[in-house]
């Protein structure tokens, strides 16, 4: 065991001998409830992501009704999905494919000393949600090193770390097999289409930025 993991039994989805990402979501649901049992010393209960606007609109509302299903308040239900999604995010091809081209972008940057480079793609228009909710809203997480991982993947996506967070919850909540949640999958499909374009643009974006503003 690496010398920087914590102490006990780790939530990590990096402690699992299978992923995680490929779970449904209620085996997610049962381990966490084992382990939140045995391991309530490990729980943090004060993680929370923030965001301004640009969230998935009715997304509150889902959760609220898959956490009644089962039996638990929103908060919760929400760490549960930011564990199983934080878990799809870090196996997402895409999002892999983005993290390396986005690092070598970088590299070129500071190699040629050209701040152009990053502050174009950085100031991207942003990807938003199919529908939209321009309110301010937050959700608690599993723990602090999720909050480290949607940082770490909003700057490689360029927005912020909660529409990541929600993106990949939102995969997470078409894996449940809960009737209540069968009449807005097609919504949750669709916000996961939408994510996936503007990705797959970006990622096109990168390259061509570094082919023609980082040529010497």
């Amino acid at each position: 065991m690496e010398e920087n993991k914590p102490r006990g039994v780790s939530l990590s989805p990096k402690s699992m001998v299978d992923s995680v990402a490929d779970w449904p979501l209620h085996r997610v649901v049962e381990h966490l409830r084992k382990k939140e049992k045995e391991e309530k010393s490990d729980m943090e209960m004060d993680c929370r992501l923030f965001c301004r606007s640009g969230g998935i609109r009715f997304f509150d509302g889902i959760v609220g009704e898959l956490a009644a299903s089962y039996g638990v308040t929103k908060g919760r239900m929400c760490r549960w999905l930011s564990y199983h999604g934080v878990s799809i995010a870090r196996e997402d091809v895409m999002l892999g494919k983005l993290t390396t081209a986005y690092a070598g972008a970088r590299k070129v940057a500071v190699a040629n000393d050209n701040p152009d480079i990053m502050d174009i793609i950085d100031g991207q228009v942003p990807y938003s949600p199919v529908y939209r909710d321009d309110g301010r809203f937050s959700f608690y997480v599993h723990a602090s090193w999720v909050v480290s991982a949607f940082n770490d993947f909003s700057q490689v996506c360029g927005v912020a770390s909660a529409q990541v967070a929600q993106a990949f919850m939102a995969r997470s909540l078409l894996t449940s097999d809960t009737v209540a949640l069968e009449g807005s999958a097609a919504r949750l499909q669709s916000e996961v289409d939408r994510w996936d374009k503007w990705m797959r643009y970006r990622l096109a974006v990168i390259g061509v930025v570094v082919e023609i503003w980082g040529a010497v």
